[in-house]
């Protein structure tokens, strides 16, 4: 049996979660874990100069087949490019920062006439300042799994590592659980981070989620979507490099829409292309994708950037529009495998999984979360 160490457990996670021969276990597709991940495919092969992330994984790989998981993050990422923008060039010590910098324009006399040269007037000589604001992503260390109350390792006796007699290698075992933890755990923080904006819109035009009361019937609908996304559109954000926004849904959303006469029409007629998530449609130039992660209000739940608390008897569910440059993540170091210091002379190895990110919202102009209920 292979020693469980640094060594026989892989620095980084991105095979699926769900391989092997075991029983099947219900499992989300990670919307934003993949989202994340991704973009830091994306990120190297920007900087290996590669125009989109399967042509680098090609060269990456010297030609050999692309795992499963890794061939969905690639179409991720060349579909959804920076949705989540992801920077690698961090030092290893926490605390260190990267600031992202974003032009700022300010300026007037777009008429004609506010810029016609005329000879009776002289052109200025003083000078005008070209502003920049700084968005800054601050590296922090992470660690897992996660017992009750704190974070504890995965514990595998040596007693059973030379003779349990079944046919789980022990060293996939842990890799695999330390895998999901961690992808859990990042898909968690970036949709947190998507939630942390303050632009909504609610379902029949409400103001706010008080209106959701049991039986209240505001459910999702094409209207919230293009209201939605015109909000967007009106803070001039731009779609995705294929021209459209994405729509986070969750699974009550074809549940409330069947009963959509044109929503069953756009349905019957959307097009087909490579499964990122769960493709829906596309309403207008919003490509709806289903995500069961995304978050939702139980009675008596405060909703962030609303400030409410969900009435009794009501359900409120979270949708998210968004184009890209909305997120950010950096990374110092990957997942890797460390082992406790103490083995219990040798009868038991402890391991977790340590991480350096930072992760920051550069712009919630990028976001609109739709609100609806049960």
């Amino acid at each position: 049996m292979a020693s469980i160490n640094r060594g026989t457990l892989p620095a980084n996670f991105i095979d699926s979660v769900n391989s092997g021969m075991r029983l099947p276990q219900p499992e989300p597709q990670y919307c934003f874990a993949q989202m994340a991940l991704a973009g830091r495919i994306r990120a190297m092969a920007l900087e290996a100069q590669m125009e989109d992330a399967a042509s680098f994984l090609r060269m990456a790989g010297g030609g050999e087949p692309v795992p499963p998981g890794l061939d969905r993050l690639i179409r991720v990422a060349d579909a959804l490019p920076d949705a989540v923008m992801a920077v690698d060039k961090f030092g290893l010590g926490q605390g260190d920062t990267i600031k992202l910098r974003r032009n700022i324009y300010d300026g007037g006399g777009y008429t004609e006439a506010d810029r016609e040269v005329t000879p009776d007037k002289p052109t200025s000589t003083t000078g005008l300042t070209i502003k920049m604001e700084e968005v800054p992503m601050v590296l922090k260390e992470f660690e897992g799994p996660f017992g009750a109350s704190e974070v504890q390792p995965y514990a595998i006796r040596d007693f059973d590592a030379r003779y349990r007699a079944n046919k789980d290698e022990l060293v996939g075992l842990v890799k695999h659980h330390l895998s999901r933890d961690y992808i859990k755990w990042l898909d968690t923080v970036i949709r947190d981070r998507f939630r942390a904006t303050t632009n909504i819109t609610y379902a029949d035009g409400v103001p706010n989620v008080l209106s959701f009361t049991a039986g209240g019937g505001h459910h999702v609908n094409l209207d919230l979507i293009t209201r939605a996304r015109q909000a967007v559109a009106d803070r001039e954000w731009q779609p995705f490099a294929n021209g459209r926004y994405a729509l986070l849904v969750p699974t009550v959303f074809q549940v409330q829409m069947i009963g959509d006469p044109d929503y069953r029409a756009l349905a019957a007629q959307h097009r087909e292309q490579n499964p990122l998530f769960t493709y829906l449609t596309t309403a207008q130039d919003v490509d709806i994708y289903e995500c069961s992660t995304l978050k939702t209000y139980a009675a008596g739940a405060t909703v962030p950037g609303d400030g409410n608390n969900v009435p009794a008897g009501a359900t409120v569910y979270e949708g998210l529009l968004f184009g890209p440059g909305g997120l950010g993540m950096g990374t110092g170091q990957p997942p890797m495998c460390y082992d406790a210091d103490d083995t219990n002379y040798g009868k038991e190895a402890k391991v977790i999984w340590r991480a350096l990110h930072a992760f920051q919202t550069t712009d919630n102009r990028a976001i609109q979360r739709v609100l609806f209920q049960a």
